[in-house]
């Protein structure tokens, strides 16, 4: 259902910038100042919100999900591997965000409970990495988000307008009582870094990595776009509102994150980046019922926050996934549901357990997503000039449109590699293996130089190697134009009638089944 207007992509976007909490107090906690991670957060921003907006004009054309946008310009059989990188990453998010949403749940029933929550008996010893009461947290969120694996996201917009009306004015008075605590002042450069604050070339690369991985943070999103942005009502839904829009409450939430983190660290002398061990501190040094209370409706909102983006950031892209993997025996619902379950045994407590550790999380596998969106928005602006025959995106007969060499374009498998390879090795050495240390430099500043390498390579090489399925006769987003004034139902070729349930797999899950072909005919 194209139900998605403007609006409702600001209010979606409004909701999830303010919880961007995390992100910022982390770049503090990693040594550098206030000031310069606010530079950080907004320069990533406001990349990452460009970059949203051309990832969305495909699907706001076309009203396709990611992996059929993909085959586009991957190839039939070549789109297999950038859908089930973006599952992986997908199904490890949805275990960070749960044990997130976990851990607010546990500091709710702290405030209602009270103190027979913090004496439970039985704990886990240190070596878990986590307390009885936040993994009890954990599966309690858990089994709550269950029963919205079978929404789809045109019918939780109400989630999404709750969620942006109540979350920013929680994350304003948590800052409120921050400035409150201290006064109103700053922490020293020294007191955040925890030691002498980094300078020269050591603060360079520590602001560039940093950069790096607010960009991992979003580089999922940037990816995952066209699950969004196919419900829009038209292709400016999507356009201005991401660019503008994006970048200010994303900014401002980390901004937010940043500075709370600095205030509480001038006033207790601790850094707190993790926002559920500022509750806890909240609590621990005023037990009071308004405090309790107060607490509790903070928890809630930012639990909220993760509830959404768990939703519709990852379990909707994890499920769209598996959906054109594996159609004969997912689609949206199960797909929602494997990940839920999958997610329990990823322990994402173990990423989360420090600063760097997080960040190490989100410069990882933002090379993996890096080359996937830079291919597409290129393949869709320069390569094709926003002309694709989408119904040949739903058929592997030889001689299609979009198979290719053996359902793989080449071009796009080369410069996915050679952006991939460059980071990589880097990426080796966080595991602990030795690496050169100009490998080190190049994981830093991974997700630029994947996404750049594999753009650049992309379209050098369909200018040297040009494909024939793109016709340079066409004007800009010519078929674009055709095909609003078309229809497309999915048939089963097996039999006559049309088949409401395939075209609902073909046209919304987006996957291939052996015997459906996608039909468009004009509308009369």
């Amino acid at each position: 259902m194209v139900n998605w207007r403007w609006y409702n992509f600001c209010l979606f976007w409004f909701g999830m910038g303010f919880g961007n909490w995390t992100l910022g107090s982390s770049i503090v906690g990693a040594g550098l100042t206030w000031w310069q991670a606010t530079i950080v957060v907004w320069i990533a921003a406001i990349v990452s919100g460009t970059c949203m907006a051309l990832n969305s004009r495909a699907a706001a054309n076309y009203h396709v999900g990611y992996p059929v946008v993909l085959r586009t310009c991957f190839g039939m059989r070549g789109h297999y591997w950038p859908v089930l990188a973006r599952g992986a990453c997908a199904m490890l998010w949805v275990s960070v965000l749960n044990f997130q949403g976990g851990a607010f749940m546990s500091t709710m029933l702290r405030c209602v409970v009270g103190k027979r929550w913090d004496n439970l008996g039985a704990q886990f010893p240190p070596s878990v990495g986590t307390t009885l009461q936040r993994f009890i947290g954990f599966l309690i969120f858990w089994a709550i988000e269950l029963p919205f694996c079978s929404f789809r996201p045109n019918r939780l917009r109400w989630l999404y307008t709750f969620k942006a009306w109540t979350l920013p004015p929680s994350v304003f008075g948590l800052l409120i009582y921050c400035l409150v605590q201290s006064g109103g002042r700053l922490a020293s450069d020294e007191a955040l870094a925890g030691t002498t604050p980094p300078r020269g070339s050591t603060l360079a690369w520590l602001v560039v990595s940093s950069i790096n991985s607010a960009m991992g943070n979003w580089s999922t999103f940037i990816a995952n776009m066209p699950d969004f942005a196919r419900y829009a009502t038209n292709p400016s839904a999507v356009m201005w509102t991401h660019i503008i829009f994006v970048p200010f409450p994303a900014a401002i939430g980390g901004m937010i994150g940043i500075i709370g983190t600095s205030c509480l660290q001038k006033a207790w002398g601790i850094t707190l980046w993790n926002q559920w061990d500022v509750f806890d501190a909240m609590l621990d040094r005023s037990w009071t019922g308004p405090m309790r209370f107060g607490v509790f409706l903070l928890a809630f909102c930012a639990a909220l926050f993760n509830f959404g983006t768990i939703l519709g950031a990852n379990l909707l892209p994890f499920a769209s996934d598996a959906t054109a993997l594996l159609p004969q025996y997912f689609n949206l619902t199960r797909g929602m549901w494997f990940c839920c379950i999958i997610s329990l045994a990823l322990m994402p407590w173990k990423l989360l357990a420090s600063a760097d550790g997080f960040l190490a999380f989100l410069e990882g596998y933002g090379i993996f997503m890096g080359p996937t969106a830079a291919i597409m928005i290129t393949d869709y602006w320069v390569v094709r000039r926003g002309n694709i025959e989408i119904w040949e995106a739903y058929t592997s007969k030889p001689g299609s449109k979009y198979m290719y060499f053996h359902g793989f374009n080449l071009n796009a498998v080369v410069a996915y590699v050679c952006g991939l390879m460059i980071p990589f090795v880097g990426f080796i050495g966080t595991f602990g293996v030795s690496v050169p240390k100009a490998a080190t430099r190049c994981d830093e500043i991974g997700w630029y130089v994947s996404a750049t390498v594999a753009g650049t390579v992309y379209v050098v090489l369909c200018r040297l190697r040009p494909l024939d399925n793109v016709d340079k006769s066409l004007e800009w987003e010519e078929l674009a134009r055709e095909f609003e004034s078309t229809r497309c139902v999915a048939r089963d070729t097996h039999s006559e009638p049309e088949a409401t349930d395939l075209e609902k797999e073909a046209m919304d899950g987006g996957s291939c089944k052996d015997g459906v072909e996608v039909i468009c005919e004009p509308v009369r």
